[in-house]
């Protein structure tokens, strides 16, 4: 009985160690990382996209979220630099004119079709996304 009990304080020792790492950042900063976005989330704050680019799979879906970093009022469409492209061809809520998105609002657009897309807010300057579709 001894014996097994003295083979499994080497066990414990590793299980305590492997406890204590978990939730800290590598090197030992203690705090805690945060999680990653879901694929095809694309998080906005006031002015800016949180992720310049996106891949998702044909049939896809990009999942707009105004509701991190302060949010802001952004209308976007398929374009670059705050002009819509009314001849760019994609999913039907980012053609020209596209959606419009409030502070604390999500907007799911599904892309059928693969291909490559340039997004754009009007409102805001550099605020461009490319979304590869596969």
């Amino acid at each position: 009985m001894k014996k097994i009990a003295l083979a499994m304080i080497p066990l414990a020792l590793i299980l305590a160690l492997a406890l204590i790492g978990c939730g800290k950042t590598p090197g030992g900063g203690g705090q805690t990382s945060t999680p990653p976005t879901a694929p095809g989330t694309v998080g906005m704050d006031a002015t800016n996209f949180t992720v310049h680019t996106a891949t998702i799979s044909a049939g896809g879906v990009i999942h707009f979220d105004d509701t991190v970093g302060g949010g802001g009022t952004h209308i976007i469409c398929l374009g670059k630099d705050q002009q819509c492209d009314s001849s760019a061809k994609g999913p039907q809520d980012v053609m020209s004119p596209g959606f419009t998105i409030n502070p604390g609002q999500t907007k799911d657009v599904t892309f059928p079709t693969a291909g490559t897309y340039e997004i754009t807010c009007t409102l805001h300057a550099n605020m461009n996304l490319t979304v590869t579709v596969q």
